[in-house]
């Protein structure tokens, strides 16, 4: 059997600490190290935000955005201490740290479905995120408050405008502005008034057509459907899909003005917003910021008026009707009413003078400035409240034990006065006209055709006296005959027709029964029936035979005469 050379394995001693069996492990490790190094140097800092709500975010899921680039997650949503609010906790990257400063604004973005349509359309997919806008910055920050609405960015290339209005008119955030029928802009914020008299508006326009608005613009909400009657024809026009569900907002600004400098609009001015293009095109003189509620009392208040009804000066709106409270008086059994009514001050103050406009109102006053109740057209027309002057009593405006002044009014002028008054205006345009002139300019034309005129009348005359007789005899005439007329009207004969009529139709009634009650006892079958059916045939042929003679004798008369030939 032969032997084979067996391996000797050589036994250490001693313990060895680096084996090839732990390169494996240290590798993995050295790996593991690598990707965390890579993680936690990408990682940003972590933020706390605070809003009122929560507004669909869910933590590890909702991402924070910013120029529609995810730059950061929401990793935890909790309560605030107070319990009046929430804390959002977000991990942002690490390239966005410079953006973290005092001038960051983060709001939620989350889908909002209300009378302007959908706003948020991408987050109803992806779910709601946090919008960040931010610059560069070397100062740093880890706490920010929430904004409730999207950031208004005011560093955006175009300009900003005011305006205001007493209702919104279906405008909203997001509405487009329009100049020419072009979209210049859009509609950035709608709220209240603080004193809460109006609706504010905040409207942006891009730079390129800012040269097309100054102090002479006028803004007006544009309507879904309108229809023009001018010109003899029908004009319809109905607004595009976006601004019936968005409404919009027009701008007018007249030719003469587009490059005048001195129209140039300032920080701060305020423009009225109109309700409608035919409201613009009436005459207002509501400009500027400045109104005040008046109160006005009405011993003939007519029942036609309504809140909402103008004020109106020399036939230009100054104003609008806010509310008419009425109430029982016991004194005299009637219903008493007190309107309220905002007036614009500056509608009374030159267009660059605004600084006393109350004071003005109040001297106005004093100068004669009353109240009293007008409509455009009597009984069926508008009624509105019309400012006069009128001086046949001085008059205040009283403002004790009233939180509204109370403007002085006077009633109604009746049609009577209205006719007084504009006889005394066509008098003294009579009075204006050159009477003088006129009537030697006839004298001087009678002197100059004197003779021509003079033959004329004489003419005339003689044409009269010519025709004097023949209408004497036809005026005899007509006296006869109106006589005859008479007597023959009064005569015994014409008086009895109508009753020799009614006795001939009695007597043919009664002929007619006789024959009935005759023919009753007479059928179908009997010979009296026999004898007068062929009576009657005899009758058909012979009157065949007489047409047929007539129609001959039609065509040719002699016949009968002559013979046929």
């Amino acid at each position: 059997m032969q032997k084979y050379n067996a391996p000797k394995v050589k036994e250490s001693k001693k313990i060895q600490m680096l084996t090839t069996i732990w390169l494996v492990p240290l590798l993995a490790m050295i790996i593991a190290l690598w990707l965390a190094f890579q993680y936690y140097a990408k990682i940003g800092p972590t933020i706390k935000i605070s809003f009122k709500s929560n507004a669909g975010l869910i933590a590890n899921q909702s991402q924070i955005k910013l120029r529609d680039v995810t730059v950061g997650m929401v990793t935890k949503i909790s309560l605030s201490d107070d319990g009046q609010g929430v804390i959002v906790q977000a991990r942002m990257n690490k390239e966005v740290s410079k953006y973290l400063n005092n001038k960051a604004k983060l709001w939620i973005v989350h889908p909002d479905v209300g009378s302007h349509g959908v706003s948020g359309l991408d987050t109803l997919l992806s779910g709601s995120y946090i919008e960040l806008h931010g610059v560069k910055d070397a100062s740093t920050q880890r706490h920010f408050v929430g904004l409730e609405d999207p950031y208004l960015d005011t560093e955006a290339e175009g300009k900003y405008y005011l305006l205001s209005a007493p209702q919104s008119y279906n405008i909203t955030e997001g509405s487009n502005i329009y100049y020419r029928m072009m979209k210049v802009g859009r509609v950035e914020r709608v709220g209240i008034a603080p004193n809460g008299e109006k609706i504010n508006f905040t409207i942006f326009v891009e730079d390129n057509y800012n040269s097309y608005i100054n102090k002479k613009s006028k803004f007006y909400a544009q309507s879904s459907l309108s229809i023009d009657f001018s010109q003899g024809k029908i004009d319809m026009n109905m607004a595009n899909f976006s601004q019936l569900i968005h409404g919009g907002i027009s701008i007018y600004t007249p030719l003469q003005t587009l490059k005048d400098e001195q129209y140039k609009v300032k920080k701060g001015d305020l423009f009225p917003l109109y309700k409608n293009l035919t409201q613009l095109k009436s005459k207002q003189l509501m400009s500027g910021e400045e109104s005040r509620i008046y109160s006005f009392i009405f011993s003939d208040l007519n029942n036609k008026l309504e809140i909402g009804s103008p004020v109106e000066f020399q036939g230009f709106q100054v104003g609008y009707i806010t509310d008419i409270e009425s109430h029982f008086n016991e004194k005299n059994n009637t219903i008493a009413s007190t309107i309220y009514a905002l007036l614009y001050h500056s509608s009374f103050t030159n267009f660059s003078d605004h600084n006393h406009t109350n004071t003005t109102i109040k001297h106005l006053v004093k100068e004669g400035l009353k109240a009293q109740l007008a409509s455009n057209i009597p009984v069926v027309g508008r009624a509105y409240i019309n400012l006069v002057f009128d001086q046949q009593f001085k008059a205040e405006i009283i403002t004790k034990n009233s939180r509204y002044p109370l403007f002085p009014t006077i009633k109604k002028a009746s049609s009577i006065n209205g006719f007084i008054n504009n006889s005394k205006k066509l008098l003294e345009k009579l009075e204006k006209l050159p009477l003088e002139k006129l009537l030697k300019s006839a004298t001087a034309l009678i002197n100059e055709n004197r003779k021509p005129i003079t033959k004329i009348l004489n003419n005339t005359n003689n044409l009269i006296i010519k025709s004097q007789k023949p209408i004497a005899k036809i005026l005899k005439n007509l006296e006869r005959t109106i006589q005859n007329i008479n007597k023959l009207s009064q005569s015994k004969a014409l008086q009895e027709i109508p009753q020799n009529t009614n006795h001939t139709l009695q007597e043919l009634e009664q002929t007619l029964q006789e024959l009935q009650t005759f023919t009753q006892g007479y059928d179908m079958n009997s010979q009296f029936s026999a004898e007068l059916s062929a009576t009657l045939h005899e009758l058909s042929l012979a009157a065949e035979s007489i047409g047929r003679v007539s129609r001959k004798l039609e065509k040719k008369p002699n016949s009968l005469l002559l013979g046929d030939d």
